[in-house]
């Protein structure tokens, strides 16, 4: 086995992390297409925040019965 990993592997490890970090007080925010509502980001829309256009799935319905009417 191997010996335990020391204070110097978990600097290492936090200088690795990417600086694109978040806070609750400082998440990025978007207004819902559909409703016009202020939304923040969330952890399960990481990798898609650029291609997020809606807060729910209710609005995300709303928004594409809307454009097939019109």
């Amino acid at each position: 086995m191997s010996a335990p990993l020391g204070k110097a592997c978990c600097r290492a490890h936090i200088a690795a992390m990417p600086e694109k970090r978040y806070t609750k007080s400082n998440l990025p925010e978007k207004t819902c297409e559909a409703c016009g509502r202020p939304f923040a980001w969330r952890k399960k829309w990481e990798r898609d925040w650029d291609n997020v256009k809606t807060c729910s799935e209710r609005c995300k319905g709303d928004l594409r019965r809307k454009n097939r009417a019109g």
